[in-house]
């Protein structure tokens, strides 16, 4: 009788236990769907190698969520299709980025999201998608990596054209080149007693330049003043021409009447007072010239003979 007694009392304390802990249960369980939470997609063109469902989703390094499915995308190409589900209360809109970030170097992949600085709309939802899609941008790693094989590339490309340089061709004139190069060498050695006076002669021609613009400083300040006495002379040539050309432009417009009349009847008349001024010009000339002959020509005549007249 005593030892049953004991089993039943065993039995009921388990059950308690249980019932108990399944209370517990699921009052954790409650307390956690609590938090509202909101479904986001992020498409990646890229390899997602150590992602999976369950990865934890942070912002900006805090915990705000996790990944729930990863799959191929049905509308695009060669593209993954990650559905995160994060609590309501992050800061996500239009300039929110996710990018595939690696926790320490075990290679454990999460995502992790980051905002662009600035103003930006909330995030709408595309047709064709159930979620709103978050933007994704390399950074740190995940850029070095994505970026590995274009690098390799130009790396490649690189060693192909080092090896098409160092070609039999190529080395032969590489050979002639530093022949030359050390015939050259050789030359400067020889002359290296007059490419040492080189800069001796430079500083001389230097000491000589500033010599000459000394003297030339010294002459331009003892020619100031004269300079400045002939722009004043100069400035006062060109005040009395401007007054000159104001008065013959009064006396003009006070004799425009008698200018026209001359220019009118003068004109005629000058030119036959220059027609007899050269007649008398030319008969002057032919006075002097007998005058030069027989210089009493003007106080005796000679006598003239006569003339016979015929019977």
């Amino acid at each position: 009788m005593y030892e049953r007694t004991n089993y039943l009392a065993v039995g009921v304390f388990i059950l308690l236990g249980t019932v108990v802990l399944l209370v517990v249960g699921f009052w954790v369980a409650e307390v956690g769907q609590t938090v509202p939470t909101t479904r986001y997609t992020v498409i990646f063109e890229r390899n997602v190698n150590g992602l999976s469902e369950g990865s934890p989703v942070r912002y900006m390094g805090v915990d705000v969520g996790l990944i729930t499915t990863i799959q191929l995308s049905r509308a695009e190409d060669k593209a993954i299709e990650v559905e995160i589900e994060v609590a309501s209360s992050t800061p996500i809109d239009s300039g929110t980025y996710a990018s595939l970030a690696y926790q320490g170097i075990t290679g454990v992949a999460f995502i992790n999201l980051a905002a662009d600085p600035g103003e930006h709309v909330q995030l709408a939802v595309r047709a064709g998608q159930a979620y709103p899609i978050i933007r994704t941008r390399d950074v740190g790693i995940a850029a070095l990596l994505s970026s590995g094989p274009g690098v390799l590339a130009r790396v490649d490309t690189i060693l192909d054209a080092a090896g098409l340089l160092l070609g039999e061709g190529n080395r032969s004139s590489a050979t002639q080149i530093l022949q030359n190069l050390e015939q050259v060498t050789g030359a400067l050695a020889e002359e290296r007693d007059a490419l040492a006076g080189i800069p001796v002669r430079l500083n001389e021609s230097l000491d000589k330049l500033q010599d000459t613009l000394d003297l030339a400083a010294d002459i331009t300040s003892e020619a100031r003043p004269d300079l400045l006495a002939a722009m004043q002379n100069l400035r006062h040539t060109a005040d009395n021409l401007a007054n000159a050309t104001g008065r013959l432009e009064q006396w003009l417009a006070e004799n425009d009447a008698a200018v026209d009349s001359f220019l009118s009847g003068g004109v005629g008349e000058t030119a036959a007072l220059v027609t007899d001024t050269r007649a008398a010009i030319r008969e002057l000339e032919k006075l002097v010239a007998k005058l030069q002959s027989n210089p009493s020509y003007l106080i005796y005549k000679p006598k003239l003979d006569p003339v016979a007249v015929p019977e």
